[in-house]
């Protein structure tokens, strides 16, 4: 069998529709082009529609979740934190304020700030009382946030800083400090509350100071109690099985920790609370002495901290109305001997007295009615109220004498009020002698030029015996509702007196200074 090659020259000639496959663009081509881009862009389209819907959804439910813990006082805040992972005021760690411990100083009746440049500012105290580590516990209450009630360190510094409160007083315990216990856990919910190391005791003050001090508040560590279970009326006890050594030697342990830059807006110790058991230059327990020393020793670990001083618990004679009688001391308001027995630090402009006066609820003492009879539970049968001029006056006079005085000793001392109010909304006299008495409280501080105080207190487990004067039991009342999320409505009404103050401001932040450079700050 032979091939043939073909013989192309028979062949006829090629025309272009021959290559219409090659040199021409199919116009169904340019539509498939066309809805496959669109189909893209709507694909793509509705992803960031889905993204945003889901970053949407999730930062609604973060801020469900923030107001859930919120306390509800109708106000904003001005700063919240949102972290990384979209959670809303549940910040993993606070950031790094950037100030310098100020010199805190007591001078010209004040309480100033003084930065290392010498920039100095005076700043009134409306402050709070936040009990719960000095017990047991080992813990600030409320800060369980659950179903029904309790909610964050963060949530309770906005509320404070929303509503003009510049410090909270903090009350500590000597054995709690010296074994450096852990918190009870199931009292903070540490989801919520993720900043919060309760590693231990120490660590547990820490990150409170923090979170307060984001807010610009001012803590007051108050050595409160010896034993989670009892007070204890002096610096020490045998019965307690705590000595003057162990109290020193927990002052070093605040001082050698918490001193510094980090937590610049502690102002110092308030060196006992009430030391009803102490003389002042007295016998021992001589709290004239025990106050020097305590001072003094905390000055040796922190130079910048304030001394706050409370009274013990005596008597004396008043007359009013015309008609001289005994008083007892509210327990830590008796000062009346500290004109003549006068505590000196080694460092100047640290003392600041810091008395206690509280209302009807604590006791109905005779000065608050125009009469009545003592019964056995320390009532007061067939009480008469005072009107509003005659218990003003009594709670003036009754406040001088104790401890009021004292700024016309040396008017140089700020005097700040440590503890006062009490019961309050919840008063059951006709009258309302014991939220009058508060309000007069308030009302002669403000007369008188005291530097602030800390009203008791922020918990609503506060509790007090008398109710109206004849009736005794057990009655609670805060500046919170029991959920720990509702305002105390009256109560914060009536602590918004000291709005007035002179100086009531934010502590200030005084910017470290950058080394190697001549400006301050970040």
């Amino acid at each position: 069998m032979r091939l043939k090659a073909a013989d192309l020259d028979d062949r006829p000639p090629e025309s272009t529709k021959d290559y219409k496959g090659r040199i021409r663009t199919w116009p169904g081509l340019l539509l498939l082009l066309l809805l496959i881009g669109g189909a893209v862009a709507v694909i793509v389209q509705q992803a960031k529609e889905t993204s945003d819907a889901i970053t949407a959804n999730r930062e609604n439910y973060e801020q469900r979740q923030a107001n859930k813990r919120k306390i509800q006082d109708g106000k904003d805040d001005a700063q919240v934190i949102i972290s990384d992972d979209g959670q809303v005021g549940n910040p993993k760690a606070y950031p790094d304020m950037g100030c310098e411990l100020p010199d805190y100083q007591s001078k010209k009746g004040k309480i100033v700030a003084v930065a290392k440049n010498g920039t100095e500012v005076p700043v009134g105290i409306k402050g709070v009382n936040w009990f719960g580590m000095e017990t047991g516990l080992a813990i600030p209450f409320g800060l369980w946030e659950n179903m029904d009630n309790g909610t964050s360190v963060y949530e309770i510094a906005a509320f404070l800083a929303r509503n003009k409160f510049n410090s909270v007083r903090l009350p500590v315990c000597i054995k709690n400090i010296l074994k450096d216990v852990a918190p009870e856990k199931s009292l903070i919910n540490l989801n919520t509350n993720r900043a919060v190391n309760i590693t231990s005791y120490i660590t547990t003050i820490q990150s409170i100071v923090e979170a307060l001090g984001f807010r610009h508040i001012t803590v007051l560590i108050s050595l409160h109690t010896l034993d989670p279970k009892k007070s204890g009326g002096a610096w020490y006890s045998d019965e307690l099985d705590v000595t003057e050594d162990q109290f020193l030697e927990a002052v070093d342990t605040l001082t050698q920790n918490l001193c510094g830059s980090k937590f610049w807006n502690i102002l110092g110790l308030d060196l006992k609370n009430e030391p009803h058991e102490c003389s002042w230059g007295g016998e021992d327990p001589d709290w004239q002495k025990g106050a020097t020393l305590i001072g003094n020793r905390m000055l040796e670990g922190c130079p910048n901290w304030l001394a706050f001083v409370e009274g013990i618990a005596g008597s004396g004679t008043i007359t009013l109305n015309g008609e001289e009688n005994t008083y007892y001391d509210w327990w830590g308001g008796g000062m009346e001997n500290a004109g003549d027995f006068p505590i000196t630090f080694d460092v100047e402009s640290k003392l600041v007295w810091s008395p206690h006066y509280y209302n009807t609820g604590v006791s109905p003492a005779w000065y608050l009615y125009a009469s009545g009879t003592q019964n056995a539970e320390g009532g007061l049968d067939a009480f008469v109220e005072l009107s509003d001029a005659d218990l003003k006056n009594n709670v003036e006079k009754t406040m001088d004498k104790m401890f009021g005085y004292l700024i016309g000793v040396d008017s140089n001392i700020a005097m700040v009020m440590g503890e006062f109010a009490g019961l309050y909304s919840k008063d059951a006299h006709p009258k309302l002698t014991t939220k009058r008495t508060t309000d007069f409280t308030i009302e002669a501080m403000l007369s008188a030029g005291y530097a602030g105080g800390y009203m008791w207190s922020l918990n609503p487990e506060s509790a007090y015996q008398y109710n109206p004067a004849d009736v005794y039991g057990t009655f609670t009342e805060g500046l919170l509702e029991d959920d720990w999320l509702t305002p105390n409505k009256v109560f914060m009404e009536g602590i918004a007196a000291l709005d007035v103050m002179e100086n009531l401001q934010q502590f200030p932040c005084f910017p470290q200074e950058v080394e190697g450079s001549s400006s301050a700050g970040r």
